[in-house]
């Protein structure tokens, strides 16, 4: 009875310490994350069949609590620029977006809402496709801070409702980084 009630003692007292240690852990933030250089690669499938690669840099600047971001896009028919703005408040997020549309201008911006979860955050808006058209499409990007310092996005992409694509991108903050979680030859 003693050793169960010592071993019961010892697994709370673990079950404590993880549990501090949890809410010791803080929050994901995004700004942190993408102030500096960054890049990125992942694959956009659109309606479920065609897939197309592409990579991405990042130039980003912090001031406080707002984050102006450069993603410059590289994908097999050319180069594409998306200018976020964005500013976190404790869990809220907001500010626009602007892309580059397939004719070489810049979209005007659109809003952006969003929140920070304790290992992500999410993003949506109603906006233009890189390299695209006039037509806006429903974007929600999910993304999720991994152990090894990069950060997963998994980005629908829907029209009336409706999947139209999906993407899945990692970020990193070195190409080192982010060459271990590309697929292999």
């Amino acid at each position: 009875m003693t050793r169960r009630l010592a071993a019961l003692a010892i697994l709370a007292v673990a079950g404590l310490a993880v549990a501090g240690s949890a809410r010791a852990a803080a929050p994901f933030d995004l700004a942190d994350f993408f102030a500096g250089s960054s890049q990125s690669a992942g694959e956009v499938r659109t309606l479920l069949v065609f897939r197309e690669a592409f990579t991405a840099t990042f130039t980003g600047r912090r001031d406080g609590e707002r984050l102006r971001l450069d993603e410059r896009f590289a994908f097999r028919d050319g180069a594409r620029l998306q200018r976020w703005d964005l500013t976190q408040r404790g869990a809220e997020i907001s500010g626009t977006v602007e892309t580059e549309l397939g004719d070489g201008t810049l979209a005007a911006p659109v809003p952006v809402a969003g929140t920070r979860t304790p290992i992500g955050a999410v993003l949506t808006y109603r906006g233009h496709a890189p390299g695209g058209g006039a037509t806006l499409f429903g974007f929600r990007h999910e993304m999720t801070a991994n152990t090894d310092g990069t950060v997963s996005n998994h980005v629908s992409v829907t029209k009336f409702g409706l999947p139209v694509a999906t993407s899945d991108v990692t970020f990193a903050k070195s190409a080192a980084a982010l060459a271990a979680h590309l697929p292999r030859p």
